[in-house]
Order: structure tokens, then sequence, then C-alpha cells
């Protein structure tokens, strides 16, 4: 009978090994090889996809083509209450908002 492994020790794995493989990808989109930089984000996804892992939001990706978001492949500018990032490699633009601490001074 095949052994089981409980669920905290997969989704530790797969942590361990997408965190590996999107510092990959953002090597080798600093080196300039964007190709090899999106098999890596893609291998990383397919690993959370499978084990139900998310990956953690400092490994940031587009989400049209897979590219790394580094300042080599991306741009990213505040505008009012949200940050636009877009992909400098398929143009993709994605917003996020932000609200500003109001202090009652």
């Amino acid at each position: 009978m095949p052994r089981r492994i409980d669920r905290g020790a997969v989704s530790e794995i797969a942590l361990i090994r997408i965190d590996k493989l999107m510092t990959l990808s953002k090597e080798k989109a600093a080196a300039g090889d964007i190709e090899r930089a999106k098999l890596y984000v893609r291998l990383a996804r397919r690993i959370g996809m499978r084990t139900k892992t998310k990956i953690p939001k400092e490994h940031r990706y587009c989400k049209n083509c897979c590219a790394p978001m580094t300042p080599d492949t991306s741009r990213v500018r505040l505008r009012s209450h949200r940050v636009v990032m877009q992909c400098a490699v398929c143009g993709h633009i994605k917003r996020i908002p932000y609200l500003r601490e109001q202090g009652n001074d």
C-alpha cells in the first residue's frame, strides 16, 4: 500500500519549489533570457495549481504572458489611488488599488 503524505508537507515542498523557480526566472529575466524565464514561471504555476498552493505575492508575474515582473520587464506607475503595472513584454496592464493613510491632525 503506498504511503500517504500529509497536506502540510505537500504545501511546504511546493512552496520551496515555487520559490526556487521564481528566483531562477528573475535571474534569467535580468540576464535577458525572457523565454527561459517564462518557462520557469509556467512550471511554478503548474506546481501551484496541482498542489492548490498560491504563489507568494513577492513573486509577481504577468498573468497574460507569464513573464516575471522585474524592473527590466515591467513598468510601475502610481496613479490616483492605484498602482499601475504594465508588462514590457506583452503590454498587459494590471491595476492594484491602494488607500493612503488618513491622519486626523
